[in-house]
Order: structure tokens, then C-alpha cells, then sequence
């Protein structure tokens, strides 16, 4: 788990050095974004928990003016329903992914792992994303689920990134 999050963690600071450079010589380089996140636990996963909230970073590469690659981790934190007790279970996602960018607008999809802080478990994780850009703000809606051997866990949300 932490060589996991210490190889995304030295992935991101590498897209983060080489973004000035890249971003002053052309349209085409990397920029850095970091941003809170708001989630809403759907199916089986919104039985248990009532919401999630964390913050994330990404890291961007412009590949054209019109399609934009990404990898994104973050940590979120999603809490028990009152009437279940009380608790929290963390959730680890790395996704990598792209986007078609239009005048502000972005869509796309990212795909990675996701782990579990509680019980150790974690799996293949997808995420389709749509989005808007204000500057240097961007904030993308989403849906997130985590698939493992024994089903699959999704939610909705919100995360914005504010982009250097």
C-alpha cells in the first residue's frame, strides 16, 4: 500500500518538474492541479456509507488543443450511516485516463486501482468524467466505482483541481 502510494506520489512530482518548462515553450506540456473532492456512495456502498469527501492531485499532459492525458490520486473519506453506528473507510484511487477538451469543456475517463484503507481490499477502478475549465480551475462530475472478486462499489461526485 505505501510503495503503491509513495510510486504515484514520485509520479506526480515528476509530471510537476517538467510542467514549467514544457507549458512556457508551447501549447502541448504538463500542468499540476490539486483540489477537495465530495462523494455520494450509490447501490450496495450507499447502504453502508452516507458520504465521501477527500481531495485529490492530478497530473495533466496537453497532448493537443483538443485531447488532454491525466493521472490522478487522491484520498477519500467515506462515513458509516448514523443508523449503522459510527466509522469511516478510506479509499485510495490511482487512475490514469484522457480527455477530449473543447472550449472549456473536457470528457473522458480514467482507469486504475483502488484501495481500500479497512480490510485491505481493492481493485480495478474506472471513471468517466465530464468537466468544465474557468482558468485555472478546473471541476469535473463523475462516476467512480472499485471492482474486486466480490462485486463492485460506485459513487458520484464532484472534485475540482486548481490547476498551476
Amino acid at each position: 500500500m505505501k510503495k503503491i502510494f509513495t510510486l504515484a506520489l514520485a509520479t506526480v512530482i515528476v509530471f510537476t518538474v517538467n510542467a514549467q518548462d514544457k507549458k512556457e515553450s508551447s501549447s502541448k506540456g504538463f500542468s499540476f492541479g490539486v483540489g477537495p473532492s465530495l462523494s455520494f456512495p450509490m447501490g450496495d456502498f450507499g447502504k453502508m456509507y452516507s458520504f465521501g469527501y477527500g481531495a485529490e492531485v492530478q497530473a495533466t499532459y496537453h497532448v493537443s488543443e483538443s485531447f488532454d492525458a491525466f493521472a490522478q490520486v487522491g484520498y477519500n473519506n467515506f462515513s458509516v450511516k448514523s443508523s449503522l453506528g459510527s466509522g469511516s473507510i478510506g479509499l485510495i484511487p490511482i487512475l490514469v485516463g484522457g480527455r477530449y477538451v473543447s472550449s472549456g469543456f473536457s470528457v473522458g475517463a480514467g482507469i486504475g486501482y483502488g484501495s481500500f484503507t479497512k480490510g485491505g481490499g481493492g481493485g480495478f477502478a474506472y471513471s468517466p468524467q465530464v468537466g468544465y475549465s474557468f482558468g485555472n480551475v478546473q471541476v469535473l462530475a463523475h462516476y467512480s466505482s472499485v471492482s474486486d472478486k466480490t462485486g463492485s462499489l460506485g459513487f458520484i461526485g464532484v472534485k475540482a483541481f486548481y490547476n498551476f
